[in-house]
């Protein structure tokens, strides 16, 4: 039974990776030309017919039935007998997450009920004569598909480049990444340790071993790299159900597609991404006799792209649709009693109100959005990926989400500071520049300003911040960090110096403490806090407006 399970483990990956590009090569099908609409359907075929093939090799008699009922319907449109329609399009669509359901089911693939799904397939076809393989019957025991000239017996790539790959669970690779992480602590200690000891050959041993660590460290984490591509076609898929639900014509355009990221940083960006391409449709696209009468083309349009700059990834979601009511969304704010009717308009500030619970300017519920919720947990999603994400609209000319995020999120270059006996860590791709703590600089209650170079930064003091026993000593440092709005200043006792940190969550126990990203292990085997800046600043300047005496 054990050998079945493995046997089906095994046949269940290779077709997930049949199905892979298969709702793009359907969904490519409604706007393919004639030069490449034959390669399209044939690339659909082909998974189809691998996957029936292998299915009853496997003794999963239903999914084999299915995908030559599939077969079928592909046939006669290779024939040109069935056209290509939005309707058969959706056909295909469902009927392949049909197909996906049950190659991911071992029970389904082998005893599933797809009465429901043949009928509809037979129902595509009543319209075209009948074709001499359309009732062929496949039996329990149907041996696999013989590979067409030139073909592998797994799909397209031939037998020698699949022997060559090799397929690893996302969770070994994860442990991969920490393993290297506490390989790169054990190096940083021999490191320490031949600094502090007068012996030429230790040192060597020790440059060697960074250096090897170094190469071992990026060799990994490119591993969990993947272009963003993975997750385009879902969205595809998603913008055209939103555009069947909503009646509006949409054309999704897609670029950057090669730009990569963390794997775990794509799977947390797919809700995020999800909304906003929504919303797009929903509240920023208008019908399509709205758009002629406005002088627009009646198809809208949303670019999704991604280019990397520097350490970081930007993602923007743009749309050509009616932009954002940013006067509405004041409007319905003061309505709600979060802003003070009093307090004159503010255009870029009416635009963030987008990201406030219950705030929407949708004037009734749909299908599709509508409620004013969402928009906060997009912006609480992507803090959680170090990331933020901003916002610009001109009316009548569509808005734009832009999203900033990291690269990798696995091990991340840090600023070690000390307060009293114990270390924190900065991420490094907030901190400009550190400086001495001017004499005289008074801090109340934790916050302060000094002088840069002519200009009034404000200071948090971390001590204070973090509650921890003790007055900050005479000769303190000043780490200066970027923010939205411009710098501020971190006081801290001593300024340690450049350091790799494993990042490790918190956990459950202890949840989301303020200010905190999570936790580190340091040279010496202790336990470290990575400092969330910009959670840090946020709450200190929320701390600092709970303070101000009431009026």
């Amino acid at each position: 039974m054990a050998e079945d399970d493995k046997i089906f483990e095994l046949f269940a990956e290779s077709c997930l990776e049949q199905l892979r590009g298969i709702e793009a090569a359907i969904l490519d099908l409604e706007s393919a030309g004639p030069g490449v609409l034959e390669a399209k359907v044939a690339a659909v075929f082909r998974a189809a017919h691998t996957i029936k093939g292998d299915a009853g090799a496997v003794g999963a008699a239903p999914l084999a039935a299915l995908c030559h009922a599939v077969e079928s319907v592909l046939d006669a449109v290779r024939q040109g007998r069935l056209p290509i329609e939005r309707g058969l399009v959706g056909e295909l669509l469902a009927v392949f997450d049909v197909i996906r359901a049950m190659v991911e089911d071992a029970a389904k693939a082998r005893h599933g009920d797809i009465a429901r799904e043949t009928a509809r397939m037979a129902a595509l076809l009543q319209a075209t004569p009948p074709t001499r393989n359309a009732a062929a019957p496949v039996s329990d025991s149907a041996p696999a598909a013989e590979p067409a000239a030139g073909e592998a017996p797994g799909g397209d790539a031939p037998v020698d480049e699949r022997i060559r790959k090799l397929s690893i669970p996302a969770r070994e690779l994860d442990i991969l990444v920490d393993r290297v992480g506490e390989l790169g602590i054990a190096q940083s200690r021999l490191a320490s340790l031949s600094q502090r000891r007068v012996d030429p050959e230790l040192r060597d041993v020790a440059e060697e071993v960074e250096r090897l660590a170094a190469l071992l460290r990026d060799q990994v984490l490119g591993l969990r790299l993947l272009p963003i591509k993975v997750s385009f076609p879902k969205y595809r898929r998603l913008v055209r159900d939103a555009c069947a639900a909503l009646g509006k014509d949409v054309e999704l355009v897609m670029e950057g597609e090669n730009t990569e990221l963390d794997k775990a940083v794509i799977e947390q960006l797919n809700t995020p991404c999800i909304h906003l391409l929504r919303n797009a449709v929903d509240h920023g696209i208008e019908a399509p006799d709205v758009r002629a009468a406005l002088g627009k083309p009646r198809r809208g349009a949303i670019a999704l792209s991604a280019r990397q700059e520097g350490n970081d990834v930007v993602i923007a979601i743009r749309d050509d649709g009616a932009g954002i009511d940013g006067r509405k969304l004041w409007q319905r704010a003061v309505e709600a009693g979060r802003l003070d009717p009093a307090r004159p308009y503010d255009a870029d500030a009416a635009l963030e109100l987008i990201f406030l619970p219950g705030i929407s300017t949708a004037d009734a519920v749909g299908a599709v959005s509508g409620r004013g919720v969402g928009m906060d947990a997009v912006r609480e999603g992507i803090a959680a990926l170090r990331g933020r994400i901003d916002v610009a609209s001109s009316p009548g000319e569509g808005a734009v989400f832009t999203i900033r995020l990291p690269v990798s999120l696995a091990i991340i270059d840090c600023l070690e500071v000390g307060l009293g006996e114990e270390t924190y860590y900065l991420h490094l791709d907030y901190v400009e520049e550190c400086l001495e703590l001017p004499p005289g600089t008074s801090l109340r209650q934790g916050r302060g300003v000094m002088d840069l170079r002519g200009q009034a930064m404000p200071l948090v003091c971390l001590r204070h911040f973090f509650g921890l026993d003790g007055q900050a000593p005479s000769g303190s440092h000043v780490v200066a960090v970027r923010r939205e709005e411009g710098r501020a200043g971190l006081v801290v006792d001593s300024v340690l110096g450049r350091k790799q940190a494993v990042l490790k969550h918190l956990g459950r126990a202890l949840g989301k403490v303020p200010g905190v990203l999570g936790g580190t292990v340091t040279e010496a085997g202790d336990m470290a806090l990575v400092v969330d800046v910009p959670e840090l600043l946020r709450a200190a300047r929320q701390a600092a407006a709970d303070a101000q005496p009431q009026t």
